[in-house]
């Protein structure tokens, strides 16, 4: 007898405003995961019933199930919000407390990444003793108010591996809550800071290709040399630059569009939702800086004569 297939779960929370890379994200897992179990649980708000009606159509016709759960808003608008985040980067934290009883582990993503490979490795991680995997997250190197001053202790929360039964037995939820509550000036990075700050050295450390941060991509990567970069990478976080910002420098935003287009969105998608003609002289030279590094003789010449006038300049 053939063995019964895994059931891999996948947590995804959003609203109205990322409806459209909440598509991309799951065709990307659908197309990249094809025979796998995939199950997936979200929490929604601002999406009519006749949308959600839409995503389970299209997820069910890929043979996979799709879950929709709601959570307490009231509670979470008491939560610190700042910069251009909504409620819904609070919802995560409540996943393990809602999914039925049975689901031993459940793999959380951001609305705004996509899946560029199988995600069983991933899903599949030791995590030892830990509630929590993920990946170091490299823009927030550290964070003093909250008591983080190793460099590499701070890990960024939109891609995580979660042990239900541990989270559950530590009660990360309710210190998480506590902390926000009590905290609130001690919170930079909305939900992130709070699961910080009550998982400090009590997460399991995942290489940076299970979360592939804007940080994390070499400055001068080639449009040549996407391919081969990407090959082992699973996950590719838009954070810092998202594709749909015209001024976005994210070399590899390209992905995002390619799965949309393959959603029931097409390409009814608006490239940029921030469009401006005041933008067009950025937005041609982050181009210029792209096509710069896309051309080896000039990037090599141009390093020589920087060296060439360095040299020169210690000479004066």
């Amino acid at each position: 007898m053939r063995p019964e297939r895994q059931d891999v779960h996948i947590a995804i929370a959003f609203d109205q405003n990322y409806l459209h890379p909440f598509y991309a994200l799951i065709t990307s897992i659908l197309k990249n995961n094809p025979g796998a179990s995939l199950r997936f649980h979200t929490i929604v708000t601002g999406v009519a019933d006749e949308e959600k009606e839409t995503i389970r159509r299209y997820v069910e016709a890929s043979k996979a199930t799709i879950a929709f759960y709601a959570v307490d808003e009231a509670l979470i608008k008491k939560f610190v919000l700042t910069s251009k985040w909504t409620p819904a980067v609070y919802y995560r934290l409540f996943f393990p407390l809602l999914l039925p009883e049975g689901i031993e582990r459940v793999l959380y993503l951001d609305s705004d990444t996509i899946v560029n490979r199988p995600i069983d490795g991933l899903y599949n991680h030791v995590l030892g003793d830990h509630p929590v995997a993920a990946v170091p997250d490299v823009y927030v190197k550290v964070q003093p108010l909250l008591n983080i001053h190793v460099d590499g202790e701070y890990f960024n929360s939109g891609v995580m591996l979660i042990d239900i039964a541990r989270w559950k037995a530590q009660r990360v939820t309710e210190l998480a809550i506590d902390y926000l509550t009590a905290h609130p000036e001690r919170i930079l990075f909305v939900d992130q800071c709070a699961l910080n700050a009550v998982l400090h050295r009590n997460w399991q450390r995942l290489p940076e290709r299970f979360n592939l941060l804007f940080s994390y991509l070499p400055e001068d990567l080639a449009a040549s040399q996407i391919g081969d970069y990407l090959r082992d990478k699973v996950v590719v976080h838009f954070t810092l630059h998202r594709p749909w910002d015209m001024l976005s420098r994210n070399r590899l935003g390209y992905l995002y569009f390619q799965y949309l287009k393959q959603s029931p969105v097409g390409g009814k998608a608006r490239r940029f939702t921030n469009f401006s003609l005041g933008k067009i002289p950025a937005y041609l030279k982050i181009k210029l800086v792209h096509l710069y590094f896309d051309m080896p003789i000039v990037t090599t010449h141009w390093k020589r004569w920087k060296q060439w006038r360095r040299s020169f300049l210690k000479q004066q």
